[in-house]
């Protein structure tokens, strides 16, 4: 499902907007990460988009589809095609996993043997099977929190909505979110996620946009963004064979920023940052070269999502 936001807006109190002029394409089959710290607007625009918050302003289109200006579209059969995890969902503390994924799966629609054999495979999905009786309230923090993401499965949806998914889930859970995320993406489900962290973006998204007090500061492919928003910045790991203090003396001189000095494969790595581009990196070898150090490889380090969101802007994210 293609996902096209028009100057979506939203306000509550009509002064103060928490989104505005919001416009983005998500084609379909991405995963979109919507980045941004608390305050951002992020939760109403996934709300606006799940069709569980009207816009003030602006449409959302849904594989060419929308009502009015303005409006949501609130078909069931467009909400039969989204699945949407939005921030406090609660659960049914007295319900066990099964029961809770066949009430929903029945309010979407299913029945008998689709219904439980689509429950059989979210329990499985998500490590689930020995616990599918167990009553809700007596399930640990990460397997509730992974009940919930399977509820958002069970029916299949086209469009899959999550905000800050990853909430209460330790590192194997959040390993294997990312693993079931790319999964559903093979199966050509388009992705909308938020996180005011980077880390658990990197490497998964497709597309990206970075929100600030309710705007869009920048959006589109994640490669697109990564090479333009990293000019000034050279990074280059150097794996050597020896002469370590050569090399530190020789970019000492050079004034590159030594961030980092580790191991690699087995030899040693330096990992620097150049202010003078290519051409500068170009002298240092030769530096290099003529003091001794023995130099394997010279390899740019791309920026990270993190490193795109500190360049636009003043405020941090973990």
């Amino acid at each position: 499902m293609q996902i096209e936001l028009n100057n979506l807006g939203k306000t509550y109190d009509g002064d103060a907007w928490a989104v505005r002029a919001l416009s983005l394409t998500i084609p379909s089959g991405s995963i979109c990460g919507l980045i941004g710290p608390n305050g951002a607007g992020k939760s109403t625009a996934l709300r606006m988009v799940a069709t569980v918050m009207d816009p003030s302003a602006g449409q959302v289109i849904y594989d060419g589809q929308a009502a009015g200006d303005g409006q949501a579209l609130r078909t069931t059969s467009l909400r039969q095609r989204i699945g949407f995890l939005g921030d406090g969902n609660p659960l049914y503390k007295h319900m066990s996993p099964a029961e809770y994924l066949r009430f929903f799966g029945q309010c979407f629609g299913m029945r008998g043997p689709t219904l439980e054999t689509a429950i059989e495979d979210v329990l499985v999905t998500f490590d689930l099977r020995g616990k599918a009786d167990t009553p809700a309230g007596a399930l640990s923090k990460g397997m509730r929190q992974r009940l919930l993401i399977a509820r958002c499965l069970l029916h299949r949806p086209g469009l899959l909505i999550l905000d800050e998914p990853a909430d209460g889930l330790d590192p194997r859970g959040r390993s294997d979110l990312r693993r079931i995320l790319a999964d559903v993406r093979a199966r050509g489900v388009t992705v909308l996620i938020s996180s005011h962290i980077l880390r658990e973006l990197d490497d998964l998204c497709d597309q990206v946009a970075i929100m600030q007090s309710g705007q869009l500061v920048v959006g589109g492919a994640v490669d697109d963004i990564l090479d333009r928003y990293e000019v000034s910045r050279f990074v280059y790991a150097l794996r050597i064979i020896d002469g370590v203090e050569a090399a530190l003396d020789v970019l000492a001189r050079h004034r590159a920023l030594v961030e980092e000095q580790g191991e690699h494969d087995g030899l040693p790595q330096l990992t620097i940052q150049v202010q003078g581009g290519e051409p500068m990196m170009a002298d240092i070898l030769a530096d290099l070269v003529s003091h001794g150090v023995r130099v394997v490889t010279a390899s740019r380090v791309r920026s990270r999502l993190e490193d795109v969101y500190d360049r636009l802007s003043g405020d941090r994210v973990n």
